[in-house]
């Protein structure tokens, strides 16, 4: 794995919690949206519930992609390295 400055680890622990909770938040959203009878849901509940899937979603694979960008770049690094043994 590379070593990142600690800012730099810093600001990737803030997305990625952002992200989490954001990607929480929204699941909620969903549920509240399609909770009770059909008949008392409001007209437009599925496709509310469906965009805050979306950003759950969306905020699952940013966190997913930012915590896994020092292992990436560990990889391109080998890589690089054996690349450059040929």
């Amino acid at each position: 794995m590379v070593q990142l400055p600690g800012v730099l680890v810093l600001y990737g622990c803030l997305v990625v919690a952002a992200s989490v909770a954001t990607s929480a938040w929204s699941l909620v959203q969903a549920g509240l949206h399609l909770s009770g009878t059909g008949r008392y849901r409001a007209p437009g509940a599925r496709a509310a519930a469906a965009a805050h899937l979306d950003r759950a979603a969306a905020g699952a694979g940013l966190a997913a992609a930012t915590a896994a960008l020092p292992l990436g770049l560990g990889h391109a690094q080998l890589l690089g390295a054996l690349l450059s043994a040929f």
